[in-house]
């Protein structure tokens, strides 16, 4: 991987990227309404339980799965893939939020000018494929069309997620910031587990998980009172 793809790849997992992904809990605000998300140590089981199974076998194997289609030019997987991860999205506000990162994804990054022409014109036929995308399949598309190599990529990926639900977890339980920085460090390990894992699964295992999570992003819709999108 060039240097310049490895600093793109820092710039569009970074957490000032704009597309808007702390508007957004995934249910996590219902898990902390309900006390289940209480403290440091059921924070880091919530953690350990959204890297152990979304994360993993829908994020980032989705995430794979973009990433391979891309390399092969092949849109109708593509179109598919996207497809099947939105059925799998069962809860409203989720898989809203999933399409409206990816479209400020894909604006973003389309306005950056920084792949090749012939890559350029696939990221626009697949930006214009179908009317609702997903985040991490946009971001395995751009990565496989600028030459960001896909393992780096995930890590990065998880990181800024695992991050991104910890920051969540600070303000709203809430937590130390320490305490947020131990869990992050804590969950190295499992990180490392899940790529790994996301690397080498079947594409069968797409989406992969446990009913709680769609359960506490229905029961947000009908929050009293809320901080979070989703």
């Amino acid at each position: 991987m060039s240097p310049a793809s490895e600093l793109l790849l820092q710039q569009i997992c970074d957490s000032v990227f704009p597309i808007g992904a702390y508007s957004h809990s995934f249910g996590l605000e219902t898990f902390i309404q309900l006390g289940i998300v209480r403290d440091a140590d059921s924070a880091v089981a919530y953690v350990a339980d959204q890297i152990a199974y979304p994360l993993t076998y829908t994020e980032l194997l989705g995430m794979r799965l973009g990433y391979e289609s891309a390399r092969h030019a092949d849109m109708d997987a593509l179109v598919a893939l996207e497809l099947e991860l939105q059925a799998l999205k069962t809860p409203t506000e989720p898989r809203a939020a999933m399409n409206k990162l990816a479209a400020r994804f894909i604006r973003t990054v389309s306005e950056l000018e920084v792949l090749d022409p012939e890559a350029a014109t696939f990221f626009s036929g697949y930006a214009v494929s179908q009317r609702d995308h997903a985040v991490n399949v946009a971001y395995g598309v751009l990565a496989a069309l600028a030459d960001i190599d896909l393992a780096p990529l995930m890590h990065r990926y998880l990181y800024s997620q695992v991050s991104a639900i910890v920051v969540n977890c600070v303000k709203t339980v809430p937590l130390s910031q320490t305490a947020g920085q131990q869990i992050i460090t804590g969950s190295f390990s499992a990180m490392e587990t899940a790529c790994d894992t996301a690397l080498t699964c079947e594409a069968t295992m797409l989406g992969l998980s446990c009913p709680g999570f769609d359960t506490r992003c229905i029961e947000h819709e009908t929050l009293y009172s809320r901080l979070y999108m989703s």
